[in-house]
Protein backbone atom coordinates (compact mmCIF):
# COMPACT_ATOMS: atom_id res chain seq x y z
CA UNK A 1 0.00 0.00 0.00
CA UNK A 2 2.96 2.35 0.39
CA UNK A 3 2.93 3.24 -3.31
CA UNK A 4 -0.62 4.56 -2.95
CA UNK A 5 0.04 6.80 0.07
CA UNK A 6 1.00 10.04 -1.69
CA UNK A 7 -1.95 10.01 -4.06
CA UNK A 8 -4.47 9.00 -1.38
CA UNK A 9 -3.22 11.69 1.03
CA UNK A 10 -3.62 14.34 -1.67
CA UNK A 11 -7.09 13.05 -2.51
CA UNK A 12 -8.04 12.98 1.17
CA UNK A 13 -6.92 16.58 1.66
CA UNK A 14 -8.86 17.82 -1.38
CA UNK A 15 -11.94 15.81 -0.36
CA UNK A 16 -11.96 17.24 3.17
CA UNK A 17 -11.45 20.78 1.87
CA UNK A 18 -14.28 20.28 -0.65
CA UNK A 19 -16.65 19.07 2.07
CA UNK A 20 -15.86 22.06 4.30
CA UNK A 21 -16.14 24.50 1.39
CA UNK A 22 -19.46 22.94 0.33
CA UNK A 23 -20.88 23.39 3.83
CA UNK A 24 -19.71 27.01 3.92
CA UNK A 25 -21.11 27.84 0.48
CA UNK A 26 -24.48 26.35 1.48
CA UNK A 27 -25.28 29.72 3.06
CA UNK A 28 -25.67 31.24 -0.42
CA UNK A 29 -26.19 28.43 -2.91
CA UNK A 30 -26.03 24.63 -3.19
CA UNK A 31 -22.85 23.22 -4.65
CA UNK A 32 -22.20 19.64 -3.62
CA UNK A 33 -18.83 18.51 -2.29
CA UNK A 34 -18.63 16.02 -5.20
CA UNK A 35 -18.68 18.84 -7.75
CA UNK A 36 -16.24 20.98 -5.76
CA UNK A 37 -13.88 18.01 -5.45
CA UNK A 38 -13.88 17.48 -9.22
CA UNK A 39 -13.22 21.18 -9.88
CA UNK A 40 -10.45 21.26 -7.26
CA UNK A 41 -8.90 18.13 -8.74
CA UNK A 42 -8.91 19.63 -12.24
CA UNK A 43 -7.32 22.85 -10.96
CA UNK A 44 -4.59 21.01 -9.06
CA UNK A 45 -3.88 18.69 -11.98
CA UNK A 46 -3.52 21.52 -14.49
CA UNK A 47 -1.76 24.12 -12.32
CA UNK A 48 0.68 21.90 -10.44
CA UNK A 49 2.96 19.33 -12.06
CA UNK A 50 2.28 16.38 -9.77
CA UNK A 51 5.16 13.90 -9.31
CA UNK A 52 4.64 10.42 -10.78
CA UNK A 53 4.55 9.00 -7.25
CA UNK A 54 1.01 10.39 -6.89
CA UNK A 55 -0.40 8.49 -9.87
CA UNK A 56 -0.80 4.99 -8.29
CA UNK A 57 -2.91 6.39 -5.45
CA UNK A 58 -5.04 8.46 -7.84
CA UNK A 59 -5.63 5.44 -10.10
CA UNK A 60 -6.46 3.27 -7.07
CA UNK A 61 -9.11 5.73 -5.89
CA UNK A 62 -10.63 6.08 -9.35
CA UNK A 63 -10.73 2.37 -10.16
CA UNK A 64 -11.06 0.58 -6.80
CA UNK A 65 -12.62 3.01 -4.34
CA UNK A 66 -15.24 3.97 -6.92
CA UNK A 67 -16.25 0.32 -7.30
CA UNK A 68 -16.43 -0.16 -3.52
CA UNK A 69 -18.49 3.01 -3.25
CA UNK A 70 -20.93 1.87 -5.94
CA UNK A 71 -21.40 -1.55 -4.33
CA UNK A 72 -22.12 -0.01 -0.93
CA UNK A 73 -24.39 2.52 -2.61
CA UNK A 74 -26.78 -0.39 -3.05
CA UNK A 75 -27.74 0.11 0.61
CA UNK A 76 -29.22 3.48 -0.42
CA UNK A 77 -31.44 2.11 -3.18
CA UNK A 78 -34.97 3.47 -2.92
CA UNK A 79 -36.98 0.62 -4.45
CA UNK A 80 -40.28 2.40 -3.91
CA UNK A 81 -39.16 5.38 -5.99
CA UNK A 82 -37.57 3.11 -8.61
CA UNK A 83 -40.70 0.95 -9.01
CA UNK A 84 -42.71 4.14 -9.32
CA UNK A 85 -40.79 4.95 -12.51
CA UNK A 86 -42.29 1.95 -14.30
CA UNK A 87 -40.81 -0.52 -16.77
CA UNK A 88 -41.21 1.96 -19.61
CA UNK A 89 -38.15 3.78 -18.30
CA UNK A 90 -35.96 0.83 -19.28
CA UNK A 91 -37.36 1.01 -22.81
CA UNK A 92 -36.56 4.73 -22.87
CA UNK A 93 -32.99 3.99 -21.77
CA UNK A 94 -32.61 1.53 -24.65
CA UNK A 95 -34.21 4.04 -27.04
CA UNK A 96 -31.80 6.74 -25.86
CA UNK A 97 -28.79 4.51 -26.51
CA UNK A 98 -30.06 3.73 -30.01
CA UNK A 99 -30.53 7.46 -30.55
CA UNK A 100 -26.91 8.14 -29.50
CA UNK A 101 -25.58 5.72 -32.12
CA UNK A 102 -27.91 7.17 -34.74
CA UNK A 103 -26.46 10.63 -34.06
CA UNK A 104 -22.95 9.10 -34.15
CA UNK A 105 -23.65 7.62 -37.59
CA UNK A 106 -25.03 10.88 -39.01
CA UNK A 107 -22.36 13.03 -37.37
CA UNK A 108 -19.57 10.82 -38.72
CA UNK A 109 -20.81 11.46 -42.26
CA UNK A 110 -20.49 15.24 -41.90
CA UNK A 111 -17.60 15.37 -39.41
CA UNK A 112 -15.71 12.13 -40.17
CA UNK A 113 -13.34 10.80 -37.50
CA UNK A 114 -13.29 7.17 -38.65
CA UNK A 115 -15.92 4.50 -38.06
CA UNK A 116 -14.14 2.79 -35.15
CA UNK A 117 -13.26 5.99 -33.28
CA UNK A 118 -16.82 7.25 -33.81
CA UNK A 119 -18.18 3.95 -32.48
CA UNK A 120 -15.96 4.12 -29.39
CA UNK A 121 -17.00 7.70 -28.63
CA UNK A 122 -20.60 6.53 -29.03
CA UNK A 123 -19.99 3.61 -26.66
CA UNK A 124 -18.42 5.88 -24.06
CA UNK A 125 -21.30 8.33 -24.37
CA UNK A 126 -24.12 5.78 -24.25
CA UNK A 127 -22.96 2.99 -21.93
CA UNK A 128 -20.47 3.79 -19.16
CA UNK A 129 -17.74 6.14 -20.26
CA UNK A 130 -14.09 5.16 -20.41
CA UNK A 131 -14.78 1.72 -18.91
CA UNK A 132 -17.06 0.86 -21.83
CA UNK A 133 -14.49 2.10 -24.35
CA UNK A 134 -11.82 -0.11 -22.81
CA UNK A 135 -14.17 -3.10 -22.63
CA UNK A 136 -15.48 -2.80 -26.18
CA UNK A 137 -12.40 -1.65 -28.09
CA UNK A 138 -11.25 -5.29 -28.57
CA UNK A 139 -14.73 -6.19 -29.84
CA UNK A 140 -14.21 -4.07 -32.96
CA UNK A 141 -10.42 -4.49 -32.95
CA UNK A 142 -9.92 -0.74 -32.65
CA UNK A 143 -6.42 0.72 -32.80
CA UNK A 144 -4.87 1.58 -29.44
CA UNK A 145 -4.67 5.23 -30.50
CA UNK A 146 -8.42 5.34 -31.22
CA UNK A 147 -9.14 3.80 -27.81
CA UNK A 148 -6.90 6.33 -26.04
CA UNK A 149 -8.50 9.25 -27.88
CA UNK A 150 -12.03 8.01 -27.08
CA UNK A 151 -11.18 7.45 -23.40
CA UNK A 152 -9.67 10.93 -23.12
CA UNK A 153 -12.63 12.63 -24.78
CA UNK A 154 -15.44 10.90 -22.88
CA UNK A 155 -13.58 11.33 -19.57
CA UNK A 156 -13.08 15.03 -20.22
CA UNK A 157 -16.63 15.66 -21.44
CA UNK A 158 -18.04 13.69 -18.52
CA UNK A 159 -16.14 15.84 -16.03
CA UNK A 160 -17.28 19.03 -17.77
CA UNK A 161 -20.80 17.63 -17.85
CA UNK A 162 -20.82 17.13 -14.08
CA UNK A 163 -19.94 20.79 -13.53
CA UNK A 164 -22.58 21.97 -16.02
CA UNK A 165 -25.27 19.67 -14.61
CA UNK A 166 -24.46 20.79 -11.06
CA UNK A 167 -25.06 24.40 -12.10
CA UNK A 168 -28.23 23.45 -13.97
CA UNK A 169 -29.49 21.55 -10.89
CA UNK A 170 -30.19 24.78 -9.05
CA UNK A 171 -31.69 26.53 -12.09
CA UNK A 172 -34.29 24.13 -13.52
CA UNK A 173 -37.69 23.42 -11.99
CA UNK A 174 -38.01 19.73 -12.91
CA UNK A 175 -38.45 17.22 -10.09
CA UNK A 176 -35.54 15.50 -8.36
CA UNK A 177 -36.63 12.19 -9.89
CA UNK A 178 -36.56 13.59 -13.42
CA UNK A 179 -33.21 15.29 -12.85
CA UNK A 180 -31.82 11.97 -11.59
CA UNK A 181 -33.10 10.19 -14.70
CA UNK A 182 -31.55 12.85 -16.96
CA UNK A 183 -28.17 12.65 -15.22
CA UNK A 184 -28.13 8.85 -15.09
CA UNK A 185 -29.19 8.56 -18.71
CA UNK A 186 -26.89 11.10 -20.36
CA UNK A 187 -23.64 11.59 -18.43
CA UNK A 188 -20.78 9.45 -19.66
CA UNK A 189 -19.12 7.38 -16.93
CA UNK A 190 -20.57 5.89 -13.75
CA UNK A 191 -18.66 8.43 -11.66
CA UNK A 192 -19.96 11.29 -13.80
CA UNK A 193 -23.58 10.13 -13.59
CA UNK A 194 -23.44 9.72 -9.82
CA UNK A 195 -21.83 13.11 -9.26
CA UNK A 196 -24.31 14.84 -11.56
CA UNK A 197 -27.36 13.13 -10.07
CA UNK A 198 -26.36 13.64 -6.43
CA UNK A 199 -25.82 17.36 -7.09
CA UNK A 200 -29.61 17.67 -6.89
CA UNK A 201 -29.98 15.63 -3.69
CA UNK A 202 -30.27 12.10 -2.30
CA UNK A 203 -33.39 10.99 -4.18
CA UNK A 204 -32.03 12.31 -7.47
CA UNK A 205 -28.75 10.50 -6.79
CA UNK A 206 -30.46 7.18 -6.05
CA UNK A 207 -32.58 7.38 -9.21
CA UNK A 208 -29.57 8.43 -11.28
CA UNK A 209 -27.56 5.50 -9.94
CA UNK A 210 -30.28 3.01 -10.89
CA UNK A 211 -30.60 4.46 -14.39
CA UNK A 212 -26.83 4.40 -14.87
CA UNK A 213 -26.55 0.79 -13.69
CA UNK A 214 -29.24 -0.12 -16.22
CA UNK A 215 -27.09 1.48 -18.92
CA UNK A 216 -24.08 -0.54 -17.77
CA UNK A 217 -26.14 -3.72 -18.17
CA UNK A 218 -26.48 -2.79 -21.85
CA UNK A 219 -22.77 -3.50 -22.28
CA UNK A 220 -23.45 -7.02 -23.55
CA UNK A 221 -26.13 -6.22 -26.17
CA UNK A 222 -24.07 -3.24 -27.39
CA UNK A 223 -21.08 -5.56 -27.69
CA UNK A 224 -23.15 -7.95 -29.80
CA UNK A 225 -24.48 -5.14 -31.97
CA UNK A 226 -21.00 -3.74 -32.63
CA UNK A 227 -19.67 -7.19 -33.43
CA UNK A 228 -22.42 -7.55 -36.03
CA UNK A 229 -21.84 -4.06 -37.43
CA UNK A 230 -18.09 -4.66 -37.84
CA UNK A 231 -18.40 -8.41 -38.61
CA UNK A 232 -16.74 -8.06 -42.02
CA UNK A 233 -13.58 -6.61 -40.50
CA UNK A 234 -13.13 -8.16 -37.03
CA UNK A 235 -13.08 -11.40 -35.09
CA UNK A 236 -16.65 -11.58 -33.72
CA UNK A 237 -15.81 -14.10 -30.97
CA UNK A 238 -14.82 -11.31 -28.58
CA UNK A 239 -17.56 -10.21 -26.21
CA UNK A 240 -17.73 -7.75 -23.34
CA UNK A 241 -19.09 -8.81 -19.93
CA UNK A 242 -21.21 -6.94 -17.43
CA UNK A 243 -18.93 -5.84 -14.54
CA UNK A 244 -19.38 -7.80 -11.30
CA UNK A 245 -19.90 -4.61 -9.30
CA UNK A 246 -23.27 -4.10 -11.04
CA UNK A 247 -24.60 -7.40 -9.67
CA UNK A 248 -23.12 -6.71 -6.23
CA UNK A 249 -24.74 -3.26 -6.22
CA UNK A 250 -28.13 -4.85 -6.90
CA UNK A 251 -27.49 -7.57 -4.29
CA UNK A 252 -26.71 -5.00 -1.59
CA UNK A 253 -29.96 -3.21 -2.42
CA UNK A 254 -31.96 -6.44 -2.14
CA UNK A 255 -30.28 -7.39 1.15
CA UNK A 256 -31.07 -4.00 2.62
CA UNK A 257 -34.69 -4.24 1.46
CA UNK A 258 -35.15 -7.54 3.31
CA UNK A 259 -34.26 -5.87 6.62
CA UNK A 260 -31.92 -8.69 7.67
CA UNK A 261 -28.83 -6.46 7.72
CA UNK A 262 -28.26 -4.83 11.14
CA UNK A 263 -28.96 -1.11 11.18
CA UNK A 264 -25.46 -0.18 12.34
CA UNK A 265 -23.94 -1.99 9.35
CA UNK A 266 -26.28 -0.18 6.97
CA UNK A 267 -25.31 3.20 8.46
CA UNK A 268 -21.59 2.41 8.21
CA UNK A 269 -21.99 1.12 4.64
CA UNK A 270 -23.77 4.31 3.56
CA UNK A 271 -21.10 6.53 5.13
CA UNK A 272 -18.27 4.52 3.56
CA UNK A 273 -20.04 4.78 0.22
CA UNK A 274 -20.11 8.58 0.57
CA UNK A 275 -16.41 8.70 1.45
CA UNK A 276 -15.29 6.32 -1.32
CA UNK A 277 -17.33 8.09 -4.02
CA UNK A 278 -16.10 11.53 -2.91
CA UNK A 279 -12.49 10.31 -3.11
CA UNK A 280 -13.16 8.77 -6.53
CA UNK A 281 -14.62 12.07 -7.79
CA UNK A 282 -11.50 13.87 -6.57
CA UNK A 283 -9.33 11.35 -8.39
CA UNK A 284 -11.40 11.84 -11.53
CA UNK A 285 -10.70 15.57 -11.43
CA UNK A 286 -7.01 14.94 -10.88
CA UNK A 287 -7.00 12.74 -13.97
CA UNK A 288 -8.16 15.52 -16.31
CA UNK A 289 -5.28 17.13 -18.17
CA UNK A 290 -6.22 19.87 -20.64
CA UNK A 291 -2.98 19.52 -22.59
CA UNK A 292 -3.54 15.81 -23.20
CA UNK A 293 -7.09 16.48 -24.36
CA UNK A 294 -5.97 19.23 -26.75
CA UNK A 295 -3.29 16.98 -28.23
CA UNK A 296 -5.77 14.18 -29.05
CA UNK A 297 -7.29 15.97 -32.03
CA UNK A 298 -9.60 18.93 -32.36
CA UNK A 299 -11.94 17.14 -34.77
CA UNK A 300 -12.52 14.21 -32.38
CA UNK A 301 -13.10 16.57 -29.45
CA UNK A 302 -15.58 18.57 -31.53
CA UNK A 303 -17.29 15.31 -32.55
CA UNK A 304 -17.74 14.22 -28.93
CA UNK A 305 -18.88 17.67 -27.81
CA UNK A 306 -21.54 17.98 -30.51
CA UNK A 307 -22.74 14.43 -29.80
CA UNK A 308 -23.07 15.13 -26.06
CA UNK A 309 -24.79 18.47 -26.62
CA UNK A 310 -27.39 17.05 -29.01
CA UNK A 311 -28.21 13.87 -27.09
CA UNK A 312 -28.24 15.50 -23.66
CA UNK A 313 -30.43 18.40 -24.85
CA UNK A 314 -32.96 16.13 -26.56
CA UNK A 315 -33.13 13.88 -23.47
CA UNK A 316 -33.66 16.90 -21.19
CA UNK A 317 -36.43 18.22 -23.43
CA UNK A 318 -38.27 14.88 -23.38
CA UNK A 319 -37.80 14.36 -19.64
CA UNK A 320 -38.78 17.92 -18.70
CA UNK A 321 -41.97 17.55 -20.76
CA UNK A 322 -42.82 14.35 -18.89
CA UNK A 323 -42.55 12.13 -21.95
CA UNK A 324 -39.93 9.80 -20.43
CA UNK A 325 -40.89 9.83 -16.77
Amino acid sequence: MTKYINGLLLIGAIAIFSSLLGDWLMQWFQLEALTIAIIMGILVSNVIALPKSFKPGINYALKKLLIYGIILLGFKLNFEAILGLGWTLILWIVAYMVFVFLVVYILNRYLPVGSKLAALIGVGSSVCGAAAVIALAPTIEADEEDAIIAVSIVSFLGAVGVIVYSLVASMVSISDVRFGVWSGMTLHGVAHALAGAFSRGTLSGEIGTFVKMTRVLMLVPVSLALSLAFSKHVNTTKRAKVPNYVWLFILMGILNATGIVPGVIVVVAKELSNVFILMAMTAMGLGVNFKDIKDKGVRAILFGTILFTITSSVAFLLISKGLMV
